[in-house]
Parts: C-alpha cells; sequence; structure tokens
C-alpha cells in the first residue's frame, strides 16, 4: 500500500515545495520513503511502504526509454506471469516489483493494459511521447483515487486532504453530496464532498492531457451474473474450493511479515483456514470485540484460531468513539458515517504492531448472498403475493387487487423498496431536517443509485440485490472504511475473495445455490457455509450472522460524557450544522434515541469544524 498523487499545473511549471507538502500529509500511507518526478508543468509523487522489492521498488519509476514514468498503490497479483509473457516479447526488467511489470504493460498493451491486471491498484503514467496523463482504478475499487479538475489545475491522489494545499482548487462544499451522506452513510462515486473532487469510479481509467484537459473517463470492466445450470452442488463447492485457496496463496506473496483479519465470521474464518493449510509457520490472526458481548464474536474467532492452531492476538474496543473521532474524520477527508471504522481502525492498529500486510474476508456476503437484508427483506418481494400470508388469503389476494389495487397492491421489487432498505436516514426524516432553503438538494440524491437500479434490470430476484450492493455497498462503504482505517496505521490489507477469478466464479453460480429456504427458513450465503462446516461444524458454519459494528447507541446511552458531547456537538451556536439544518429538528436528534443519526450528524458537525 501507498499514497500517490500528481498535479497537471495550466499555469506554469509545478511548486515543489507544494508537491512534498501534498506527499507529507499521506506519510501514514507511506512511511518507508517517498519520490517525486517533474516534467515541464508535471509533478507526480510516491508515498511507499514497502511489500514487495523492499529495495528495487522505489517510485516513481521510470522506463529505460524515460518516456514512462509511474506512481501507483496496490499489488498485482498475476505480475510474475505478466513478467514472463512480457519477457518473451523481449521486455527486459531492473527490479522484481510489480510496479515495473505495470509500467511496461502499458508499453505493449497500451490503454488495453488494466485488462491484464489481476489484483489492487490505483496508478498514473505520465507518458511524454503521447503528452498525457493515464490513470487507472482496479475493478472493485480497492484501492482509492480521487481528482480536481478545472480551467488551472489537473490534480489527483489517494486521499483528498492530499489536495488540500492546492489553492487552484475552490472547495465548494455539494449539498447533494451531503444528502447522499445522510442517506446511504456514505458519498457514492463519483461525487465527493466538494463540487471540484471527484472519484474515479472502480473498474475506470482516464487519460489527461498536458494541459490539464480530460480527453476520456472509459469503463474496461462490469461485473455481470452468467449463471451456469450445468453444474451440481457438489461440484460447485469442489471449484470453489480450489479457487478460493489458489486465491488466497496468490495473496501471500509478500516480503514483510503478514497475518490475518479473523472476526469469528464465515468469510475471515474460510480464509484463515486456506492460510493455515498453505504456510508452514502458524498464522497471525487478530481479532476485536466489545464488553458488550451482544456485539462480539471473539468466542467463534477464538474457536477457529484454535483449530487451526494460530498465534492469535485479540483486543478489547472501549466506549470512546467521540475520543478516536476527530482523527477519523481527518483522515477520511469527507463525511464517511459507518461505524465500524472505529473497530477497522483499532484491529489495524493491533495488526500493525505485529505485521505490515494482512488478509481480511471483506466482499463474501455481497458475492456469495449472505446479508441478512436479502433473507429478511429482500425475499418478502419475491412473489408478487405478499408471503407471510395464509394459503387461503393467498389465493384471494389477486381478486382482492383487482378490486382494490391501491389497499392490496402486487408486491413486485421497485427502486423505492430498495432504497428504503438501504436508507440510514429516511427522506421524510431528511425533509424535516433540512432548512427549507436546501431542500432542493433532495431531488437529486438518489440519481446514482436509480441509474444502477435501472441497469440491473435483467438479473434475478437476489442477485439483483447481490449486483446493486457489489456496484454501491462494497466500493463506497466497505473498501473505503477499510482502505483509509488500515492506512491510517500504515498496514496493508488485502481481499482474496474480491479476486478477478473468484468474481467471474462466482457470477456463474445459479442463485438457487446460494441462497435458499430447503431449511424451512430463508439462509444465505449457503455454498460457503458448507465449505467451512466441514472443518468447523455445521453449529458453527449456520448460526445466525453478527455484523462488524460498533455498539454505538450502547455507548451513547450508558455514558453520560458521550451523551453530554453528543448534545453539545448538535446543539451549540455555530456547530456548522445550524447553517444547513433547522435547529428544532437537531434538538429532536439530539435528545432522541436514533444513535445512527446522531452518529452520522456528530460526524458531520466534525467535519464542517475541520474544514471551515
Amino acid at each position: 500500500m501507498c499514497g500517490i498523487l500528481g498535479v497537471v499545473n495550466c499555469k506554469g511549471p509545478v511548486n515543489s515545495k507544494l508537491l512534498n507538502q501534498m506527499l507529507d500529509s499521506m506519510e501514514h500511507r507511506g512511511p518507508d520513503g517517498q519520490g517525486v518526478y517533474y516534467f515541464d508543468n508535471i509533478g507526480i509523487g510516491h508515498r511507499r511502504l514497502s511489500i514487495i522489492d523492499l529495495e528495487g521498488g522505489k517510485q516513481p519509476l521510470q522506463n529505460s526509454e524515460k518516456n514512462l514514468s509511474i506512481t501507483y498503490n496496490g499489488e498485482l497479483y498475476n505480475y510474475k506471469e505478466l513478467r514472463e509473457s512480457l519477457r518473451v516479447k523481449g521486455f527486459s526488467f531492473r527490479t522484481s516489483s510489480d510496479t515495473e511489470v505495470i509500467l511496461q504493460s502499458y508499453a505493449y498493451w497500451g490503454i488495453d493494459c488494466v485488462k491484464h491486471f489481476r489484483g489492487m491498484f490505483a496508478f498514473c503514467i505520465v507518458d511524454t511521447t503521447k503528452k498525457e496523463l493515464f490513470l487507472a482504478r482496479d475493478h472493485f475499487g480497492i484501492k482509492p483515487l480521487v481528482y480536481a479538475h478545472n480551467s488551472r489545475v489537473f490534480a489527483f491522489a489517494s486521499e483528498i486532504q492530499a489536495l488540500k494545499p492546492l489553492d487552484a482548487i475552490k472547495w465548494d462544499i455539494n449539498l447533494t453530496a451531503i444528502d447522499q451522506y445522510l442517506t446511504y452513510q456514505y458519498i457514492p462515486s463519483p461525487n465527493t464532498i466538494y463540487r471540484e473532487i471527484s472519484k474515479l469510479p472502480p473498474a475506470h481509467f482516464m487519460r489527461v492531457d498536458f494541459s490539464g484537459e480530460i480527453q476520456e473517463q472509459i469503463c474496461y470492466w462490469q461485473p455481470e451474473f452468467k449463471p451456469d445450470y450445468n453444474k451440481t452442488e457438489v461440484e460447485w463447492i469442489e471449484e470453489l474450493e480450489l479457487c478460493i485457496k489458489e486465491s488466497v496463496k496468490s495473496h501471500l506473496v509478500a516480503d514483510v511479515p503478514f497475518g490475518a483479519f479473523l472476526s469469528g465470521g464465515i468469510d475471515s474464518s474460510l480464509v484463515v483456514g486456506y492460510m493455515s493449510q498453505i504456510m508452514s509457520n502458524p498464522v497471525k490472526t487478530f481479532s476485536i470485540g466489545f464488553e458488550d458481548e451482544g456485539f462480539s464474536e471473539l468466542n467463534y474467532a477464538r474457536e477457529v484460531a484454535n483449530f487451526w492452531g494460530t498465534d492469535h492476538f485479540e483486543a478489547i474496543v472501549k466506549p470512546d468513539a467521540l475520543g478516536i473521532l476527530p482523527e477519523l474524520v481527518k483522515h477520511y477527508g469527507e463525511p464517511f458515517g459507518d461505524s465500524s471504522a472505529i473497530p477497522t481502525y483499532y484491529l489495524s492498529k493491533l495488526a500493525k504492531q505485529h505485521v505490515t500486510m494482512a488478509l481480511s474476508g471483506d466482499a463474501g456476503d455481497e458475492l456469495f448472498a449472505g446479508y441478512l437484508s436479502y433473507t429478511d427483506r429482500w425475499t418478502r418481494h419475491l412473489s408478487s403475493v405478499p408471503e407471510h400470508l395464509g394459503c387461503f388469503k393467498k389465493g384471494l389476494y389477486p381478486i382482492l387487487n383487482s378490486v382494490l389495487p391501491q389497499r392490496y397492491p402486487l408486491r413486485t421489487a421497485n427502486f423505492t423498496d430498495w432504497q428504503r432498505y438501504i436508507q440510514f436516514y429516511a427522506k421524510n426524516a431528511r425533509t424535516n431536517l433540512w432548512k427549507s432553503e436546501y431542500k432542493v438538494q433532495l431531488f437529486a440524491t438518489d440519481a446514482i443509485h436509480e441509474q444502477k437500479w435501472n441497469l440491473s434490470r435483467s438479473y434475478s430476484h437476489f442477485q439483483r440485490a447481490q449486483m446493486l450492493d457489489f456496484q454501491t455497498y462494497l466500493p463506497n462503504d466497505i473498501l473505503a472504511k477499510v482502505d483509509i482505517a488500515s492506512m491510517m496505521n500504515s498496514l496493508e490489507v488485502r481481499t482474496p475473495l474480491l479476486d478477478l477469478r473468484v468474481v467471474e466464479l462466482a457470477s456463474q453460480i445459479p442463485e438457487t445455490f446460494n441462497i435458499n429456504k430447503t431449511s424451512g427458513t430463508w439462509e444465505g450465503k449457503q455454498l460457503l457455509k458448507k465449505i467451512i462446516a466441514k472443518d468447523l461444524g455445521k453449529d458453527f458454519a449456520f448460526r445466525e450472522k453478527m455484523g462488524f459494528a460498533a455498539p454505538i447507541s450502547k455507548w451513547f446511552a450508558d455514558t453520560h460524557k458521550s451523551s453530554q458531547e453528543v448534545s453539545e456537538r448538535l446543539l451549540s451556536p455555530g456547530n456548522g450544522l445550524d447553517t444547513l439544518f433547522d435547529k428544532n429538528e437537531l434538538k429532536k436528534v439530539a435528545n432522541g434515541s436514533n444513535s445512527g443519526h446522531q452518529w452520522l450528524l456528530v460526524f458531520l458537525q466534525e467535519w464542517m469544524v475541520q474544514n471551515k
């Protein structure tokens, strides 16, 4: 993992002092060194966290012809195969790093190089022959890339705060983005909190000429479900086991100590199991729990650790969400309301004391239908007749619908249903919250998600929900959360379930193998549970799911100091919130019991204080 940035100054040379100041703001992403490269009105920089080729992988890196220079963040898991393929084609290599493989891949394939990569990445290549910059982000959005563009400058970076020294950027707030944040607890790509700054979406590349003009931005890959109905469940399980194990093995290539996050859930337990089978030494595993056992899976994590004989470390997170808040706000760079960023930060901090890289089990729920929302909510729309009705009422319902359609509507999933299930702050509550002069912001809030909804019409019932989560919640929330929280601690996190080969295999599995009610109740993630049950048993595999969430409601309610600080942050004059929101509505939130709304507004308030 690293931090990257670059500037195209439309008015003259790049200020070297300014570029170094920008790099200094990302020291946490790369404490092992930094480098810069300048050409005419362009400057690129790099902060390095050394993982592979500790001596030879310094950046920015140039090719031998000196016409290509790269700054790169990420890891390629097929770089050895690509390097050998390029050698056959006549290319030579001065280092053993994957950075040089990306550079030479671009030299041979041009912009199509990204179609050959298997890994996580965000990079920029300066091509002095074509006089353009080539920027790209990995298929799934594991690695971040934000950019600013106006008539004075084009600039990019791994994190928003790295762009703050640039006075050529107008830091006007995007009010629609604030409403999106309140709605989803994140700001969806390509938006950011600022009007002039955007996120490059996953699986996109862009070309920028030396005058700072964006020539094109193209999506080079799209996830899609193509179910193969010719295989049995046994065959799917066999293929999945081989594919996931191979992915885990490919993710273990590193020249530094590494381990794994172990929540005790299905996905991380599966990853740890394969690591234990592959490695000759015990896996170092790391777990975080809470004093409130209702939010803690430490017992299951210990069970996994004992079964595989791992070198296990764990810690308990104390109720101090507001204490860590300023540091979280500083690094996320924009409002980010997923409170599980707190345990993720402490988990990364724990892991960093022992290793430099860790594997995680992220993306299992999206790929294999593991979220409770699929079984508890999405099943309601599987039939046009409400599923909870008895046989007689189900038979009568279509007749009632024909006579009184408004009172007895046929239940077909629509965009409003999906939005209702994923919103953290409902539209009517947000309408009341905003001051009257800003309510117009609400009309554009859902546009990005509605476009995703419309493009997913061809998918089956549950796979549509999976696809929507895969394209929205996964990159904008889960992956963003893990990247920032781990990089705050200079820790690299890899996601073997979110591997191109695993994703492409998972997309071929018919949904009924993953989610069904053969046991009498709806159950998701069936295939992975049956795999993990081989080692840890059915009771472990088929227990009720518990998410990786912080007990914010209990912390706020049980701690008088926290409760008082929440009220002060929401109600104090000049707190920033009172310029946008109705004071009476803020008072209702402060005095109410909805800790989710309180946390969203407290995070936003701290962000506004830090970014006046």
